[in-house]
């Protein structure tokens, strides 16, 4: 017992430091919150399933209440800053919300970036800071030049030449406050203004535009969110039936991240005019812009309502079974777990087998439903195949299922059955097989 006990108490004192640490700095974003409430949700022993998550945050928030109306003043503040950090969660807020506080906080901050203040900058360095700490003499340096300041043998403060305490380095916190402020508010202004210039006839403007957007959103998740917040994706998926391939490439790989962040957001891209057209359009381009469709394909399909659509793109099943064979292992690998994931729908499967892709055919046809087997012995009784394809069929199993649904007490099941094995037969060595395996199977 005590051995199952520790692992949780260490678990719970990870969370707590992490809660104070974000409490104290205020510098937590959506993804810090989202990996902190699922920390919290695999410590008390509940489900990570958003409805359960929520719920639980529901029950928190109702709990401050109760301890406001016992007046513990103390232990409701340390919980509203708790419920403010969990807040930020996809779990605990709804999309609409989230939508309507950014479009507030939008259309409070303008258009226009502000200059950064005199404060913001390091005396030694002369550029902005990111981790200022208060030296002994009451004066802010960046950290690491400070520290370098140091390791050079100097001794006194560079703006007041009195002696320092090299020991002494105090975060700042309250200035790093105001400069990350400082720069999303910036950031967004400069998401906000990306998005028209994407629209713009020259396409290196579009270019540049594309390149600032992409550094953004590697920057941090939250720029992500208010990318598909600012209604990106049409804009961006419109770009991808430009004829220059560097727009289409890199549109791909903005649309790769936005695709990860969430299934609303791979709905959104999925939903959009023609988006899915013009990803598997891209398949059949170059190796660099086919390989981000591909990715961008698979994270699409992890969505079920997505997944059903890509499968009704003309072409793209038999452009997915031309790259298995490719040369390049990691798309070959990719479009073999698309078509796996694509195959969760009979009428794709029987589209693979139209193109000589036979793998999940074959699984259906030997421990699918009876009318998923039927319906799969029928693909193989009317479609056009290869002496190699025949083959391969019976090396990799399909004759045993067949003879299985021959013996069927049903006469429909029994005729598609035949059908399927005549259609197989014409090749020598499959005649031979069926012979020494389904003897009197040709009586029906």
């Amino acid at each position: 017992m005590q051995d199952a006990e520790y692992p949780a108490a260490v678990l719970e004192e990870e969370i707590l430091g992490k809660i104070e640490s974000a409490i104290k700095e205020g510098n937590v974003d959506q993804s810090y919150a989202n990996n902190l409430l699922a920390s919290i949700a695999e410590a008390v022993g509940i489900s990570g399933e958003r409805s359960a998550l929520k719920r639980e945050f529901e029950e928190f928030k109702n709990e401050i209440e109760n301890v406001k109306l016992r007046k513990d003043m103390a232990e409701a503040i340390q919980m509203d800053r708790i419920s403010s950090l969990l807040g930020k969660a996809d779990a605990t807020t709804s999309y609409e919300d989230r939508e309507r506080e950014y479009l507030e906080k939008r259309n409070f901050l303008g258009r226009q970036t502000l200059e950064p203040l005199h404060s913001f900058f390091c005396p030694i360095t002369q550029d902005v800071m990111a981790d200022p700490v208060e030296t002994s003499s009451g004066k802010t340096y960046e950290r690491s030049a400070i520290e370098k300041w140091f390791t050079e043998g100097q001794k006194v403060c560079p703006l007041t030449f009195t002696t320092l305490d090299t020991s002494v380095l105090r975060p700042n916190i309250t200035l790093r406050r105001s400069i990350e402020e400082w720069k999303e508010r910036n950031n967004l202004v400069a998401i906000v203004s990306i998005k028209q210039k994407l629209q713009s006839n020259d396409d290196q403007e579009v270019l540049q535009s594309l390149g600032q957007l992409h550094d953004l959103m590697a920057e941090r998740e939250m720029h992500q969110e208010w990318v598909m917040l600012e209604g990106y994706v049409p804009v961006l998926t419109g770009l991808l039936g430009t004829k220059n391939r560097e727009i289409r490439t890199h549109t791909l790989s903005i649309l790769c991240i936005l695709a990860k962040g969430s299934d609303h957001n791979k709905e959104k891209i999925g939903e959009a005019d023609h988006a899915l057209e013009f990803i598997v359009r891209s398949l059949a381009r170059q190796i660099g812009e086919s390989k981000l469709a591909l990715q961008l394909l698979l994270e699409l399909s992890k969505n079920n309502a997505v997944r059903d659509l890509i499968g009704n793109i003309q072409a793209c099943i038999f452009l997915l079974v031309t790259t298995l064979n490719s040369e390049e292992t990691e798309a070959a690998r990719d479009a073999e777990e698309l078509l796996e994931n694509l195959s969760s729908l009979d009428e794709n499967v029987i589209q693979m087998a139209k193109a000589n892709y036979f793998k999940p055919l074959l699984r259906l046809l030997s421990s699918g439903p009876e009318n998923v087997r039927m319906t799969m012995a029928a693909t193989l009784a009317e479609i056009d195949l290869t002496d190699h394809s025949k083959l391969s069929l019976f090396k990799y199993g399909a004759l045993e299922p067949l003879l299985r649904l021959l013996k069927n007490d049903d006469l429909e099941v029994k005729k598609v059955a035949v059908k399927s094995l005549q259609n197989l037969s014409n090749v020598p060595e499959n005649g031979l097989q069926m012979i020494r395996e389904g003897a009197g199977w040709t009586s029906v």
